[in-house]
């Protein structure tokens, strides 16, 4: 038994219970006489460069440990890190509204921070995104992105507000000569 645990000392829970382990009967079941607490973690262990911290602080810190377990055999967790990444998502929003003195509907906000929350775990699901600092500094770059930047299709909408053009009433040669039109009107720098 000492050679056992000997072997074991230092090394943690996952070799405590891949050990079998025989122990002397007693009343209560079996009394394992190990000198160390197997479950004692480290504040934070790096495994495959991931972040794990044992009692997490705050909200990076959980999303770390979610990614963590995603990428440790655990794909239930990426609903967790979404519901997180939506819930910060929202205060980023919240906080940067009133900054900027924005005002924004209550569902505007929401398709924001569902955008914004979406774009990261698009990444973590498509391109296998491991974020190893900050996840609270990537997400405030997707709710930049959401908030304010325009799509093509939304600045040809300007374009044609701008110069009263209904682009949904024209034929499509004539749809395709305002997008013409509009491409030229980009590369000559006039465009917001």
């Amino acid at each position: 038994m000492q050679d056992v645990l000997q072997g074991v000392q230092g090394r943690g829970c996952k070799t405590y219970r891949k050990l079998k382990m025989r122990g002397e009967k007693t009343e209560c079941g079996f009394q394992y006489f190990l000198d160390f607490d197997f479950y004692e973690q480290e504040e934070k262990k790096e495994i495959d460069d991931l972040l794990f911290f044992a009692a997490p602080e705050n909200d990076n810190q959980r999303l770390m440990n979610l990614q963590y377990e995603y990428y440790h055999g655990m794909p239930e967790k990426i609903d967790k890190i979404f519901l997180l990444l939506l819930e910060i998502a929202r205060k980023i929003i919240s906080k940067e509204a009133k900054e900027k003195k924005l005002i924004f509907c209550i569902d505007h906000k929401e398709e924001l921070a569902v955008d914004s929350a979406s774009l990261v775990i698009e990444q973590i699901l498509k391109n296998r995104l491991k974020i190893r600092t900050s996840f609270i500094a990537y997400l405030y770059l997707q709710v930049k992105k959401t908030m304010y930047s325009k799509t093509k299709a939304q600045k040809l909408e300007d374009y044609c507000i701008k110069n009263n053009i209904n682009f949904f009433l024209l034929s499509e040669d004539e749809k395709r000569k305002v997008k013409r039109n509009f491409e030229e009107y980009k590369k000559e720098g006039r465009h917001e």
